[in-house]
């Protein structure tokens, strides 16, 4: 295992937020449902649907709200700024998770 990985799943149901800190050059992946991204002092307002992904380009705070029952891969680290998230094992995850 690379010690370098920080991959964390998170599931929110339905309008629970969660709070990312330090999020710059983290990616977010949308594994199942809707969400809504906003960073502090950014005036964008990020929808992602299942399969949409999100490089975060700002040291800022960032809210992960659930549109609807949802669930995302949030990767950190120097990974993340290599390659984007996709690959086999994102499409069994998603199947996984939608049973």
């Amino acid at each position: 295992m690379r010690p370098d990985l920080n991959l964390s799943g998170v599931t929110l149901a339905k309008n629970q937020i969660r709070r990312i800190d330090s999020a710059i050059g983290a990616q977010i992946q949308c594994l199942h449902g809707n969400l809504w991204l906003t960073q502090d002092g950014d005036p964008r307002d990020i929808i992602l649907q299942p399969g949409d992904e999100h490089r975060f380009e700002r040291d800022a705070v960032t809210y992960v709200s659930a549109l609807s029952d949802a669930s995302f891969l949030l990767l950190r680290g120097p990974v993340a700024l290599e390659r984007p998230l996709s690959g086999g094992w994102i499409k069994a995850l998603q199947a996984r998770l939608a049973s």
